[in-house]
């Protein structure tokens, strides 16, 4: 849960845990970006505010967060719970790869539904990925053409993979069918990097 309000923090993470979920929180994208890089973290759900410091009143921070959610962590189902209602806001945070978007102020029941919708999305992409498949969702101008579209996909594939494979470049050169080389070459071209710890 990643909310700076304290109190509504507080009351949506008892919230959640009555759910079923076990819950961490942050109240900064920092504390956020922080418990996605620890080693041992191993969530696949989010609930996030787009409020948040150092621009509370405005969605700058949490879109940028959003971004940065999606791009450490490709699988994370992020459900967006916030009082920034506009419609360009829902669609931006879409586009960069928000699962759900609920306005504030949002029942438990629809947070519970969302939640519940994002875990049927998470086990039903976990098959897919025992499978050998990916499930795999872009966002991108379609008037800069095939080329570009086909390298975001070629980064969002190689994020995921490193990301099940928790940065295990002989694992997932495996998965990916590539030599370690090429997922290397990937790497440097897409500035992957493993998050510092």
């Amino acid at each position: 849960m990643i909310e700076d309000d304290d109190s509504l923090r507080d009351w949506w993470c008892g919230s959640i845990e009555d759910m079923g979920y076990e819950v961490q929180s942050a109240g900064s994208p920092a504390d956020a970006l922080a418990l996605v890089r620890h080693e041992q973290s191993s969530f696949d759900l989010a609930v996030l505010d787009l409020g948040l410091p150092p621009y509370p009143s405005e969605p700058k921070a949490g879109l940028e967060l959003l971004r940065l959610l999606i791009l450490e962590r490709p699988s994370i189902k992020v459900v967006v719970l916030t009082g920034q209602d506009e419609p360009a806001v829902a669609l931006t945070a879409i586009g960069l790869g928000a699962f759900d978007f609920l306005n504030k102020p949002a029942s438990s029941q629809r947070l519970r539904e969302a939640l519940a919708r994002a875990v049927l999305f998470l086990q039903a992409e976990k098959q897919l990925s025992t499978d050998g498949q990916a499930r795999m969702t872009l966002t991108a101008p379609i008037g800069e053409g095939v080329r570009e579209f086909g390298e975001a996909a070629q980064e969002k594939l190689v994020r995921s993979v490193l990301a099940d494979t928790q940065f295990n470049v002989a694992q997932a050169s495996r998965k990916l069918g590539l030599t370690r080389e090429h997922l290397y070459y990937f790497m440097k071209k897409f500035g992957i990097e493993r998050a510092p710890l």
